[in-house]
């Protein structure tokens, strides 16, 4: 009996223990919420972006600072139009660089730092306006730095910078588009199983490139018009941007990747270089700031994840994603999109 007691007891002191911990847990966010609502300025415009302060090209950390000459840095990292390489991400900064934490005026100019295959072709051509716009609206040179990969999406992207450097074992290039994911046709399978299907719709080709019946001659035709159009317009921009290059070589050279130095040959990017902090302190020094400037990128600042580490979302989200991808698949997020894409 004194056993089953001391277990009881035990058992008790743990549950009061526990209940206590996630109480006051949960009493802390409640305060959290209640002083941030209590102290924010009713009618201010909420900024989404907080200043990240880079090393500069001797290596050296200094605390941000809201008066210094500014070099932004525009992270173009990943899968563009996945994750936060969205167009609207993107225009957040652009935007908040004028209108936030830092001044009106206080940029200076901009690094475009590249490493991407690529992604969908209306981010990448929406990222590559605002990029143009900025410069035009606020007199702001832009360069582009490719650190690793430089591809489809990401070579449109770099387009609209006024000079292109690549580390020498960076790859460049793949000027074209791909339609996601590609069509398959299953009718002589299921015609061999004994399988038949009907799609109920309305409308001459609503049903086009369905993959349970025989296509027809020249079923598609309307995806290739749109595939031939972005195509021509991608190889449009590329060739006014870049000097060295005309329609009829990249027609010529079609969607290809060269390393660096071969690259900087043909003309895709204007130098390979052993060292970013050579480009970083050239740039500053034609910006006329060398010897007094902030290299700074702006990060999306969310409280929840910056105290938890993790999307706030998660921790009251009940839906539980589970995904297979296989070996090359793509992001499902990517299927029925037009895409300026590096995918091997």
């Amino acid at each position: 009996m004194a056993s089953d007691s001391m277990v009881k007891n035990i058992f008790t002191s743990f549950f009061k223990a526990l209940f206590g911990v996630i109480g006051l847990g949960c009493g802390f966010i409640v305060l959290i919420i209640m002083m941030s609502l209590l102290f924010s300025k009713p009618n201010a415009v909420q900024h989404q972006t907080s200043p990240k302060v880079l090393p500069d090209d001797r290596w050296k950390l200094e605390i941000f600072s809201h008066e210094a000459p500014t070099i932004l840095r525009v992270d173009i990292s990943g899968v563009i139009g996945l994750d936060s390489l969205r167009k609207e991400d993107i225009l957040e900064q652009l935007i908040e660089s004028q209108d936030g934490v830092l001044k009106s005026g206080q940029v200076k100019g901009i690094i475009v730092n590249i490493n991407s295959p690529g992604g969908i072709a209306d981010d990448a051509d929406a990222i590559y306006r605002m990029l143009l716009e900025y410069k035009r609206r606020y007199k702001v040179p832009v360069i582009a730095y490719v650190e690793g990969l430089c591809a489809s999406g990401g070579m449109y992207i770099a387009c609209a910078a006024d000079k292109i450097y690549a580390t020498q074992d960076s790859i460049i290039g793949h000027v074209g588009v791909l339609m996601s994911p590609p069509f398959f046709n299953f009718s002589k399978l299921m015609e061999r199983l004994g399988v038949e299907s009907k799609t109920m719709y309305a409308g001459k080709d609503k049903d086009e490139m369905n993959p349970f019946r025989p296509w027809n001659p020249g079923e598609g035709a309307s995806f290739q018009r749109i595939v031939n159009f972005m195509y021509d317009r991608f190889v449009g921009i590329v060739a006014q941007h870049r000097p060295k290059l005309t329609k009829e070589s990249l027609l010529e050279q079609g969607a290809q990747i060269y390393p660096a130095p071969q690259a900087e040959e043909l003309g895709y990017i204007d130098q390979s270089i052993s060292s970013f902090e050579d480009v970083l302190k050239n740039f500053a020094t034609e910006l006329g700031i060398h010897d007094d400037y902030q290299f700074v990128q702006l990060e999306r600042s969310n409280f929840f994840e910056e105290l938890f580490g993790t999307r706030a979302e998660m921790l009251w989200s009940s839906k539980i994603e589970h995904r297979l991808r296989l070996p090359g698949d793509l992001d499902p997020d990517l299927y029925g999109k037009t895409l300026y894409l590096y995918h091997p």
